[in-house]
């Protein structure tokens, strides 16, 4: 470990040594101090730049520094573990808990117990390293940036909250190869990939986002690299050349299997177009010895900035002036292959034989991509730059105590997500939502090299990368590939790229049926009448009551609402019978009022004729409510007084019945409930179990609409429940009362004519069942609904017009047509000969009279012909007439 001092810590990991089986640290790894070089080289321009972090600019920002061997098959090694350790637990631990002690009790005194901030961390290298560190580093809510690590696993932010990297993940990779793709509208193309981690991985995101770039991936090869021999790879070469139609190559393999991949595709004399991946990208040694053969490959790699000023501090640096770096010392040995005199032996140096000398010496960077250290410096420079802005105050210099208690955790990374500064390009650098950095990669084509003067000579002709494009994310987070078409090249002989794709695609309205082996290749078929396109290979049905969209063929348009309107003939006709029965009803109801006091209208009984004509005012009202569209209101106003206007209608003449039945009846017991106000009473109540029935079906059962398909092309609006007989409920009570009252009906067939509607009712009760009868089997039966709609309202309609013209119509024509008829005698008068024997009319006389006085409530003319039917009992004298 080192420190390099400051008002505020940065943790940084890089791998100044290689993994070694026997040492617990290997040889030291040009690349790892290279790195660690980057950073202090990029922390003092930091600290010097008077527009960054204004403060004591030698000590603002410092860094504690722990260096960890690293092989690339292996994750976290026991010393990094062990450094690690160390670090969180004098750092992290002890200011996450007050009372953390030493492993001997003592209380913590971290740098002479001059605690520094530790705020973040910059590593590590490999993604391996970065996922155990992150897993670490989230249980203290200690922000990370990395400066290598591109695994995809990585932009899981559920997982790795506070990981941010200044490289792109290799997701973004796959996504610049597929948009060169779909640039040169290559859709069909097929696939060689390594069989490792990064080419599985690689495939894998391929094979996951090209049906977005609507690319077909065909004929993958794996290539095991370690097992294969050249053999293996004719094998892959010739399986490609079978599919003739894919004249596109996507390569994802290491530099190493690409090299044997073009060696054999040299030996067969293939001809492809290869896009390649970043591990082989750029590289002479891929296509030594066969250039022909990858001329015209198109490659992308990261984007590579050189860091500005580092080579000449770096060719500068020397043992003795570079005290910083602790390892130095050994990577100039390593470097240059010689002895140190003042520097310690190693298992590695000592095979050096020669003492290097004092001067004269100047090292040289050779890795590439040090500019991803200095964005990671940068993103925490700017970050907690604008933290210090917003908690101090823009005039304040260094800390203030209000950045110092909101410097740690979720304070800083929320600064992290948006920091924006410009990189060593001068592009604007800000992390994605993933906390990945923008990805921008150039793209590559191999070339053959024009005005080539080795070739022109009859020597071998030369070949060059050349930089044609590049690929990155906008400002606003749209995906940019920039290509000059003019410079790009397939072939000396052939400048332009063959066209890559399998099948025509399919007109509108037609699916793909994919060839069997293939499932890029397809024939089009026509989708039936009533299906549309679910996707681009099935034809699926439209849902009931829908058809597919005429234009797009790719989605279902619901069909149009049929309901029974107000301005359909046969709703016309509905309600014109129902506003004739209404109109002859309120006549009926202005003749009863205007003869209110005659015989003939007294003996119907004037309340419970009302209540028999509100009865059917309310059956001929229902009418307009049924032929109305279909709603949560209409239908609930069906189902309530469908039933209940007929037993509005029944129970009025049922208590008619029973009344007369008991008047004439009674014998010589004393009547009981037989005023005007009782029957009202009584037939309340019988109406009452109808309404509560109703009240609680639709409780039970709410009212709602629904659709219903009489054929696949119609589309009708009904309320829910009307296609089935259970819609029919309401009427089963006032049947109850349509038979109980004929019963009684029949019993007082022989009383006197202006109180027996027997004969009138019987034939009311026999007409309504017979319409009943009819109207049933149409109800359930028919699959229209329509019909069903109209059998409901011409039920109602004829139904109140047969009891209208049965009970009133009678009545009517007396008052208005024969007047002298409309007389007590009139009304007394007997059907026929004898007494009202069908219902005991065996009342004594002057009990009779004396029981039916002291009735209250009795009006007159029950009166009377109570008195009657008293008389009647006893025989007539010979010859004395039968009219009383």
């Amino acid at each position: 470990m080192t420190n390099f001092s400051g008002d505020i810590l940065l943790g940084a990991l890089f791998p100044v040594h290689e993994r070694n089986a026997t040492y617990e640290c290997g040889r030291i790894q040009d690349e790892g101090v290279e790195q660690l070089e980057a950073l202090l080289f990029t922390l003092h321009k930091i600290n010097n730049d008077s527009a960054l972090l204004p403060g004591d600019k030698q000590r603002f920002v410092g860094i504690f520094l722990i260096l960890w061997p690293l092989s690339e098959d292996c994750a976290l090694s026991q010393a990094f573990l062990r450094g690690f350790s160390s670090f969180s637990s004098q750092g992290f631990i002890a200011r996450s808990s007050v009372g953390f002690a030493c492993a001997d009790g003592s209380s913590p005194a971290y740098r002479h117990g001059a605690f520094d901030r530790v705020v973040g961390v910059i590593g590590g290298q490999s993604s391996a390293v970065s996922i155990q560190l992150a897993n670490l580093l989230r249980l203290f809510r200690v922000p990370q940036v990395s400066y290598q690590s591109t695994s995809p696993t990585l932009s899981n932010k559920h997982r790795f909250g506070y990981f941010f990297r200044t490289v792109p993940s290799d997701v973004n990779q796959a996504h610049a190869i597929l948009e060169l793709l779909r640039a040169f509208h290559w859709t069909y193309v097929s696939v060689v990939y390594s069989d490792t981690d990064y080419g599985n991985k690689g495939y894998d995101k391929l094979q996951e986002l090209a049906a977005r770039y609507r690319i077909c991936l065909s004929n993958p090869q794996s290539i095991a690299a370690d097992h294969y021999t050249d053999p293996d790879y004719d094998t892959v070469i010739r399986s490609l050349t079978h599919r003739s139609s894919a004249r596109v190559v996507v390569v994802f393999a290491d530099k190493g299997a690409a090299r044997s991949l073009m060696r054999a595709a040299w030996r067969r004399r293939a001809r492809f177009v290869w896009i390649g991946s970043d591990a082989w990208s750029g590289l002479e040694s891929v296509a030594q010895g066969h250039e022909e053969v990858v001329e015209g490959a198109i490659t992308v790699s990261p984007m590579v900035q050189p860091l500005n000023g580092f080579e000449r501090h770096f060719s500068q640096l020397t043992p003795d002036n570079n005290a910083l770096n602790p390892w130095f010392p050994e990577y100039w040995e390593e470097k240059f292959q010689c002895r140190l005199p003042d520097f310690q032996e190693t298992p590695f140096n000592n095979q050096f034989r020669l003492w290097c000398p004092s001067g004269g010496r100047r090292p040289r960077p050779g890795y590439r991509g040090l500019q991803f250290v200095r964005d990671a410096a940068y993103a925490f420079a700017h970050a907690l730059h604008d933290m210090q802005r917003d908690r101090c105050g823009s005039q304040h210099q260094g800390l203030c105590a209000a950045m110092a208690r909101e410097m740690q955790g979720d304070a800083l990374k929320r600064y992290l997500e948006k920091v924006s500064f410009k990189d060593e390009g001068g592009k604007t650098f800000r992390f994605l939502p993933s906390g990945d950095a923008p990805p921008r990669y150039s793209i590559l084509n191999f070339q053959r090299l024009d005005n080539d003067s080795g070739a022109a000579d009859g020597g071998a002709p030369r070949y060059a990368w050349r930089h044609v494009g590049s690929y990155s994310l906008g400002d606003d987070g749209e995906a940019k590939l920039d290509l000059d078409l003019e410079a790009l090249r397939f072939k000396a002989d052939e400048p332009r790229f063959p066209h890559s794709f399998c099948s025509a695609p399919c007109r509108r309205g037609q699916a793909k049926l994919q060839l069997e082996g293939d499932t890029c290749c397809w024939l089009c078929s026509n989708c039936s009448q009533y299906q549309y396109l679910a996707d681009e290979f099935h034809c699926r049905d439209c849902p009931m009551g829908t058809v597919p969209d005429p234009e797009s063929k790719a989605r279902c348009l619901p069909l149009p609402e049929e309901f029974l309107s107000y301005g359909d003939p046969w709703a016309i006709a509905a309600l014109a019978v129902a506003a004739l029965g209404a109109a002859a009803v309120v006549f009926v109801a202005l003749v009863f009022r205007s003869y209110a006091d005659t015989p003939v209208v007294k003996a119907s009984g004037r309340e419970l004729s009302s209540m028999l004509l509100l009865g059917l005012l309310m059956s001929y009202a229902l009418t307009p409510v049924i032929v109305a569209k279909p709603s949560a209101w209409s239908c609930a106003l069906t189902r309530f007084f469908l039933g209940l206007c007929y037993a509005v209608c029944y129970a009025a003449l049922l208590c008619k019945t029973i009344r007369t039945a008991r008047i004439f009846g009674g014998g010589r017991r004393r009547l009981r409930y037989t005023s005007p106000r009782s029957q009202l009473l009584l037939a309340g109540l019988l109406i009452s179990v109808q309404a509560t029935l109703a009240a609680a079906w639709l409780m039970l059962e709410p009212p709602s609409v629904a659709h219903v398909y009489p054929s696949r092309a119609r589309n009708v609006l009904v309320c829910q429940g009307s296609d089935r007989a259970s819609y029919l409920l309401g009427l089963v009570y006032p049947s109850l009362l349509i038979g109980v009252c004929t019963v009684y009906a029949f019993k007082t067939r022989k009383c006197p004519e202006g109180f027996n509607e027997a004969r009138h009712l019987a034939f009311a009760n026999y007409t309504t069942c017979v319409i009943w009868l009819a109207f049933l089997p149409l109800f359930l039966l028919s699959g229209s609904p329509t019909i069903r709609t109209l059998a409901l309202s011409f039920l109602l309609s004829l139904s109140g017009a047969v009891q209208t013209a049965c009970l009133f119509a009678p009545k009517v024509y007396i008052a208005l047509c024969k007047p002298a008829k409309n007389t007590r005698e009139g009304v007394m008068t007997h059907h026929h000969g004898g007494r009202c024997a069908a219902v005991g009319c065996a009342m004594h006389p002057p009990l009779a009279l004396n029981n039916l006085a002291k009735a209250d409530n009795l009006d007159n003319m029950a009166a009377e012909a109570a008195a009657a039917a008293a008389v009647a009992n006893v025989k007539p004298h010979r010859g004395q007439s039968k009219t009383l």
